[in-house]
């Protein structure tokens, strides 16, 4: 063994360099392989269009009006207009601008803006002439009328009709005959003013409402509504039986529909009336008994029917159909003049002591609500002012009866001026709220832009950015396998170990860098998780803010209540103090928690190409390419050089310069889109300024108007209550003016008892001693 042949040496020698020759050559293969799905890639890739400031497709128009449709459908009709109103005012030679504009104007209809709406469907009779806008004629002077009536403004009604008449049949529909009679009856009917008794009405205008209502088809779904309305006109007019004839039918009229239920329900009382108003009592006893429980007009008919069995004379049925009323309807607002009328009807039957525990149940329910009342205004010097500034601190979410006590609030009603002028508030209230939610909006979007990242805004560059990581990834991967072959066959001197040594070191860091799509979306949404769980940590801090202001609120009614019942009002005052204090601390934590959630929204932004692991990403990769080069040169130097390798590194080199190419292409296309982006925000800023000064001209008004008419209703309330204990305070003395009758009564036919008694034995006694005196005289 010690002295091979010369032939078994060299067959050992090939062996034994063969091996590395075939891992190499594989390896080569792999890499080139590599390498050509990576130029490929990035040849797809600088290939793909990117679009430049057009930041919208070409079908961005109608995607929109599909969203704004789908809003409409839902019934999110602020939504749906913010949607619309986009496609109205930018795009209106576009073919889908006339479905926009009837969208948006029966959005506005629906949401209560019947002013906005008017002004955008007066639009479309306008260019009623063009056949996009043609189809919709119809039904917008359909929405015109109803908008008239709902304003109470029939300037133009006419011409509107008068439009309608010009169509053909086929395109009028069968709601619009409806319409026009509701339209005649408003015009006929003067609008309700708070305090008056009665309003003159247009006799002649009745008529043609009457004879348009009779016009209207029983295949109508606005049948029963119009024959309603009839049996109104006829009791107008004082028609009683007509009018009960008119009410019949409509209770003949299928019911299958929630307001055709409920147009019966109302037809029903409104038939027990107009019997009780003609003296046919047993009728209208059985009209009210029709109504059903699960009416809205159920306690109303108990409690008219209480009074028809009065008129009847009998109190115990009358009493009877309020004992129902209390426990079928206890939260119904003719619960207290149920009360009262209950405590009247036990006094007119003789049970004293039940009437007088009524009444001491009404006063001692009722007197401390009153107490309260009358010393909110007696406390405050400047009533009205109160208000108003009541009204000024709560612009946002006013409610009309949250400053009445507890029960105040349960028996009060909202009506008339009031509910109108909540109405109008709750819109304010809504501009505010979108004015806000915009101004928000453009906050982030500008802090988004500003960002050193900006690119991440825009969905399409950030995905053709991020793929140009990936690409750069797998290039430094791919460059570490042809090193690690070139490095095999070369010899190395000092400085080339140095250089092979600090290129190891990169490489295990080299390993964690994302090389597909998947991998850098996996880093991005665990980066993305981060900030969400700080969102749901600032969702409970939130909460806590709550409950912090509930605690407030509470308090704050507590000792409302606690001064009301004659507490010590230096102590009161310096809780309130207190409580005030509270009160900002947590305005101030509330802006706080807003500016972090602000700034937590921009990061999450920022996530992905540019963010603080891309550029740990980019200079790890130019370290080891630097290194990598180096290693090379040194090598070549050598002598060592491997020509396959040496070509592979410079395609990965031109695939590079490729990628930073298109790279500066898409940052380029940041900076237009940024630019684009600002020029509109700059002009919707200005658009805000303008609207905010419009929302604060309007505060100032809705504060003197809506402060004037809340205080009117705090006064009705309060003479609400007053009357209520009045009327108590009055039973129990009626109760004992009640006994103190019978007493006296009784007393007076003891009286006259007694007297008829001693006169009879007055008599018997006289004829007695008269019988007495005659025998004397005839006896021997």
């Amino acid at each position: 063994m010690r002295r091979q042949p010369p032939r078994l040496l060299l067959l050992l020698g090939f062996v034994a360099v063969g091996a590395p020759v075939t891992a190499t050559a594989q390896d080569l293969e792999a890499a080139r392989k590599s390498l050509a799905d990576i130029e490929h890639a990035t040849e797809q890739l600088t290939r793909t269009p990117l679009r430049r400031s057009q930041l919208r497709s070409a079908t961005f128009v109608e995607e929109r009006l599909a969203d704004g449709e789908l809003f409409y459908r839902l019934r999110d009709y602020v939504r749906a207009s913010v949607l619309l109103t986009d496609i109205v005012d930018n795009y209106p030679q576009h073919a889908a601008h006339a479905d926009a504009l009837f969208l948006l104007s029966d959005s506005l209809f629906r949401a209560g803006d019947y002013f906005g709406a008017r002004s955008h469907f007066r639009r479309i009779v306008d260019r009623a002439s063009e056949p996009s806008f043609r189809p919709h004629l119809q039904r917008t002077l359909g929405r015109l009328i109803e908008i008239a009536i709902h304003t109470r403004d029939f300037e133009g009604v006419d011409a509107y009709f008068t439009r309608l008449s010009q169509l053909p049949p086929s395109e009028v529909e069968a709601a619009t005959a409806y319409y026009r009679a509701k339209y005649l009856y408003n015009k006929a009917v003067p609008a309700p003013v708070d305090g008056a008794t009665e309003q003159p009405v247009d006799t002649e205008g009745l008529e043609l409402a009457r004879a348009a209502f009779e016009g209207v088809s029983e295949r109508s779904p606005h049948y029963a509504q119009a024959r309603y309305f009839i049996g109104v006109i006829h009791t107008l007019r004082g028609q009683l039986n007509e009018g009960v004839l008119s009410f019949q039918r409509v209770l003949r009229a299928p019911a299958t529909t929630p307001e055709q239920r409920t147009v019966a329900d109302l037809a029903q009382l409104a038939l027990g009336r107009l019997l009780y108003e003609s003296d046919r009592l047993d009728q209208a006893i059985e009209a009210y008994r029709a109504v059903p429980r699960t009416s809205v007009t159920y306690d109303a008919a108990l409690y008219e029917l209480a009074w028809v069995y009065i008129r009847q004379g009998d109190s115990t049925l009358a009493e009877r159909a309020l004992e129902i009323l209390s426990v079928a309807a206890p939260e119904s607002r003719y619960i207290p003049d149920g009360k009262i009328l209950r405590g009247n009807l036990l006094l007119r039957n003789g049970r004293f002591s039940s009437a007088d525990e009524v009444f001491q149940e009404i006063s001692k329910q009722f007197s401390p609500v009153r107490d309260q009342l009358d010393e909110l205004v007696a406390r405050r010097g400047d009533t009205a002012g109160y208000f108003r500034q009541l009204v000024r601190d709560n612009l946002e979410a006013f409610d009309a009866n949250a400053f009445l006590p507890a029960l105040a609030q349960r028996w009060s009603v909202l009506e008339g001026d009031m509910e109108r002028a909540l109405s109008v508030l709750g819109d304010l209230a809504q501009a505010r709220r979108l004015v806000k939610e915009t101004v928000s909006i453009a906050t982030r979007l500008n802090a988004a832009l500003s960002s050193p990242n900006p690119v991440n805004v825009f969905g399409d560059l950030a995905s053709s950015s991020a793929r140009v990581r990936v690409l750069r990834n797998r290039i430094a991967q791919l460059r570490k396998v042809l090193i690690a072959i070139e490095a095999r066959g070369a010899a190395g001197g000092g400085e080339l170990v140095a250089v092979r040594s600090q290129r190891r070191e990169l490489e295990a860091r080299l390993e964690s860098l994302p090389r597909t799509n998947d991998e850098l979306k996996a880093r991005n949404d665990a980066a993305v998780g981060k900030i969400v769980a700080l969102q749901r940590e600032m969702s409970r801090l939130e909460v806590q803010i709550m409950g912090l202001e509930a605690r407030i609120t509470a308090t704050d009614r507590f000792l409302t209540d606690t001064l009301a019942q004659g507490a010590d009002v230096s102590g009161v005052e310096a809780t309130r103090g207190e409580l005030q204090a509270q009160r900002a601390a947590v305005a101030v934590y509330r802006d706080e928690v807003e500016r972090l959630r602000n700034d937590m929204e921009t990061g999450r932004l920022q996530i992905g190409v540019g963010d603080a692991a891309d550029a740990e990403d980019a200079e790890l990769r130019v370290q080891y390419d630097e290194l990598v080069q180096r290693e090379h040169e040194l090598i070549r130097a050598g002598g060592g050089i491997n020509r396959e390798v040496d070509s592979a590194l410079k395609r990965t080199a031109a695939v590079s310069a490729q990628l930073e190419q298109h790279d500066g292409r898409i940052q380029q296309l940041v900076v237009e889109r940024v630019g684009a982006i600002r020029e509109t925000l700059d002009q919707e800023s200005v658009k805000l300024a303008g609207y905010r000064e419009q929302l604060a001209a309007l505060e100032t008004e809705t504060e003197n108007v809506i402060g004037g008419v809340t205080f009117e209703n705090y006064q009705r309330v309060q003479r609400r209550f007053y009357d209520l204990v009045l009327r108590a305070d009055v039973g129990r003395i009626d109760v004992s003016w009640a006994e103190r009758e019978e007493h006296r009564m009784r007393v007076e036919m003891l009286t006259r008892e007694r007297v008829r008694e001693t006169q009879a034995l007055d008599d018997e006694f006289r004829e007695v001693m008269d019988g007495s005196g005659t025998a004397g005289a005839i006896s021997p």
